[in-house]
């Protein structure tokens, strides 16, 4: 998130920076308020709790990825929705595409 912002800022300039920078922030925190939540158990005994937990913290996840936003473009009028939802997938496309290289470098070290 800080990278793509720093780059921006060298090419694009302060305004595309801020965009991309809020937009990333946003799925940043979301995403690590799901896997606070989600992640708070372990262990087939608790297998209900877990899935509890992974349904209000996808809740938490949604609601604060719309209220960060909607935050966004009430008191930073000068960031471009279109730049801030671009910095909002940039950094999920990140988290998903390390997720896969996770998995699979476990499974291959299970193999």
């Amino acid at each position: 998130m800080f990278l793509l912002a720093l780059i921006s800022l060298g090419f694009l300039g302060m305004q595309t920076s801020l965009s991309l920078g809020i937009g990333g922030l946003l799925c940043l925190v979301a995403n690590t308020v799901f896997t606070l939540k989600a992640f708070k158990y372990r262990g087939a005994s608790a297998a209900e709790q877990i899935v509890k937990e992974f349904v209000s913290g996808e809740a938490y996840k949604i609601l604060l990825s719309g209220a960060g936003f909607a935050l966004t473009f009430i008191y930073a009028p000068a960031a471009q929705p279109s730049l801030v939802l671009l910095g909002y997938i940039a950094v999920y496309l990140v988290g998903i595409l390390s997720t896969m290289r996770a998995v699979r470098t476990y499974n291959q070290a299970g193999n």
